[in-house]
């Protein structure tokens, strides 16, 4: 077809591209009226890489030196980002990938574009001044863990839980004593999310925003959304923290005014890694790895957040406090509603952070 093209100079309405295979140039050069708009040069077969690479290189050079204008399209011969950046170089306007998606894998063009923009990148631009309002939400986020660690470890339960309940923490002991050890347990617990959600909201604000990342800010708008969405649990388990609800109000404030100030950041990552080298695979095993660990926070949080606004106990949990269910409604029926209370909101948290991790691991690596 390639062939029967140029030499009857068929016409079209429509643009042409021209596919050939290197050792066809030579016949191609001596058309002298070429009815085409463009040229895709194929790869020949049974050649490895580098032949082939080395092959479209010297096809398009070959063009190039007889004054040849239209754009040129290759076919294969890129395995690793630098293969494509030296067919860019020779004056290739677009490369199709072939088995490179195999040798290097799905995120291939993604490392191809990061190393053109490397090359291209410009000066700094101005750093964003939204990033300090989202780096203030991870600080108060990264606070308010901290203090409820800090309860979880002295008084455990606080004095409006204790209004709620109509009774005081002893009479709590004096009807079982493993009652609080097991509230501290799920308070410490939510804790430590929120101050490992809180660190890593104020790196990304630091380290991306900041720099103007869209990736990041992505991430951080879609973590806290989810995070702000699960004060609605208590829908499930019939407890509202008041304090809970003051805490997301002061979290909102600095995320939405972050929110807004950065609406036009939209830079994409860059990257000066063009090889396959020994240290790059060894860090898809590490993303692997990150990938599994934000998937397991995720799905661990959605079990949590289940069982918090259902059944509240798994087996584990009552054989540990000796109780039935309906004793500790017996005893008081608002105790399951702040026990389930603190395991709603434990499982968000893991929601929240496990979409954050899961994120960082598949854009930002």
């Amino acid at each position: 077809m390639a062939k029967d093209l140029v030499e009857n100079n068929w016409a079209s309405t429509k643009p042409i591209c021209l596919s050939i295979c290197p050792n066809e140039i030579d016949v191609l050069l001596k058309q002298e009226n070429n009815s085409f708009d463009s040229i895709l040069i194929e790869e020949l077969s049974n050649t490895t890489d580098l032949e082939q690479k080395n092959n479209l290189i010297n096809s398009i050079q070959k063009l190039k030196s007889n004054q040849f204008e239209k754009p040129i399209f290759t076919k294969g011969g890129v395995v690793e980002p630098i293969d494509a950046i030296e067919l860019i170089d020779t004056g290739t306007s677009l490369v199709f990938l072939t088995h490179g998606y195999v040798i290097s894998g799905p995120g291939l063009p993604k490392r191809i574009n990061e190393a053109i923009k490397y090359r291209r990148k410009k000066a700094a631009t101005n750093l964003s001044d939204g990033w300090i309002w989202y780096f203030l939400f991870g600080l108060f986020m990264f606070i308010a863990g901290l203090l409820a660690l800090f309860i979880s470890l002295t008084t455990i339960v606080l004095p409006y839980d204790e209004h709620f309940l109509t009774i005081d923490r002893q009479l709590i002991l004096q009807f079982n004593d493993r009652i609080l050890p097991f509230m501290s347990h799920d308070r410490m617990t939510l804790s430590g999310t929120i101050m490992s959600g809180g660190i890593l909201f104020m790196s990304l604000a630091r380290n991306g925003i900041k720099h103007h990342y869209h990736w990041s800010k992505k991430a951080t708008d879609t973590s806290a959304f989810v995070g702000f969405l699960a004060i609605f649990l208590f829908i499930g388990y019939g407890y509202f923290d008041w304090l809970h609800a003051l805490f997301w109000v002061v979290l909102l404030i600095p995320f939405l005014i972050g929110f807004f100030k950065t609406r036009g950041i939209n830079r994409s990552p860059e990257s000066e890694n063009l090889t396959n080298n020994s240290v790059w695979k060894l860090s898809l095993i590490g993303q692997l790895f990150f990938i599994i660990l934000g998937f397991s926070i995720l799905i661990g949080g959605c079990i949590i957040s289940f069982v918090g606004v259902t059944t509240t106990f798994v087996k584990t949990d009552l054989n540990y406090l000796c109780i039935t269910p309906s004793q500790l409604n017996a005893f008081n029926q608002h105790l399951i509603p702040v026990i389930s209370h603190d395991r709603a909101g434990f499982g968000g948290g893991l929601v929240s952070v496990g979409l954050l991790v899961l994120m960082i691991s598949l854009w930002g690596f």
